[in-house]
């Protein structure tokens, strides 16, 4: 009778008493047709039934978590958003030192006044800690800032009042400068609880920016002025005193374009406004990614819990027991 193809020869099938040594059911090969398949299979059911056994531990830590994420997110307190948008003078044609004709511009332009600014400028200055300082003491605006800090009716600070460096900590983490050199514009915003104290707080920083700007720029043309006044008064040649008084005169007249713009260096394209709308948090999200969150931790835990319970069965005792005793504390 011959053997059936489909059939497995038993003359390849190793003895008895190898499948034995190896852990197999006799007569059975390794790489058996089916075998990996059957054994990918179990295993995916394994891994489904530690799902199912642990399934009120998964359910209650997903509730849990998705009830705190709604309690937690509905007493947060709302955040609104006041934003500007400003582009350096010398991109705005036909405005600026443009507008005032083309004399006072060739003036400013020669004495390099009254130029347009850049956004790595602006940058830097609205971050800066002269500015941020001199705009919170000027507009006392640390009651504001350290709202929790402050007895609004004892007018003074409940414990210690907050130093420079948690100052200007506080109002930079609150102001966000966006620069898009692209389009060479930049998104300048400033948050907080009341939204009309947002807008205004972020109209200080923008008028705060340009008399910085404008006080520099002067200052350096004052002390141009006056470099010029002490070369006049030790010079004879009538030729260079005409030259330094057309000088002087430029300067002058620099100043007062300087002093005409209202903001120096940079137009507002975009102006701050009142938000209606709160900035965040944004509870539904909070809510979704906290359960999302909760679901894979409890999986992993019901997977640990699940080893764990296997541990002693399933592991080497010496492995254990070696595990064991490095996990102790050795006495000094």
């Amino acid at each position: 009778m011959q053997n059936d193809p489909k059939q497995p020869d038993d003359a390849n099938r190793p003895p008895a008493h190898a499948d034995a040594a190896a852990g197999r059911e006799p007569g059975i090969r390794p790489g058996y047709p089916y075998e990996a398949g059957e054994e990918d299979e179990i295993n995916l059911l394994d891994l489904f039934i530690v799902l199912l056994r642990h399934k009120v531990m998964i359910f209650t830590v997903v509730f849990l978590t998705g009830a705190a994420a709604v309690i937690i997110s509905l007493l947060m307190t709302n955040i609104y958003r006041s934003e500007t948008t400003i582009v350096p003078t010398a991109q705005e044609k036909g405005g600026g030192l443009s507008a005032l004709g083309g004399f006072g511009a060739m003036i400013a332009s020669e004495a390099g006044i009254g130029a347009g600014g850049s956004l790595e400028q602006f940058e830097v200055v609205l971050k800066s800690r002269e500015l941020t300082h001199s705009i919170v003491k000027e507009k006392n605006l640390l009651p504001v800032i350290f709202k929790d800090s402050w007895d609004s009716q004892a007018k003074k600070w409940k414990d210690e009042p907050p130093k420079k460096e948690d100052i200007y900590k506080a109002v930079q983490a609150l102001l966000d400068v966006k620069p898009d050199k692209k389009k060479n514009v930049m998104v300048v915003g400033f948050q907080n609880e009341d939204p009309e104290t947002a807008k205004r707080i972020l109209d200080y920083f923008i008028v705060g920016m340009s008399e910085l700007l404008r006080r520099q720029t002067l200052d350096e043309a004052q002390a141009q002025q006056k470099h010029l006044y002490q070369q006049l008064g030790q010079t004879t040649d009538p030729l260079l005193k005409n030259k330094l008084y057309e000088l002087i005169a430029k300067q002058i007249e620099a100043e007062t374009l300087a002093n005409v713009q209202k903001y120096y260096s940079f137009n507002i394209v975009d102006p701050s406004y009142v938000p209606e709308r709160k900035f965040k948090p944004k509870r539904a999200q909070i809510c979704v990614l906290s359960v999302v969150v909760a679901f894979f931790i409890a999986v992993f835990a019901a997977f640990f819990l699940e080893y764990v319970k296997n541990l002693k069965t399933r592991e080497d005792p010496e492995r254990l027991a070696n595990l064991r005793k490095y996990m102790r504390f050795r006495k000094r």
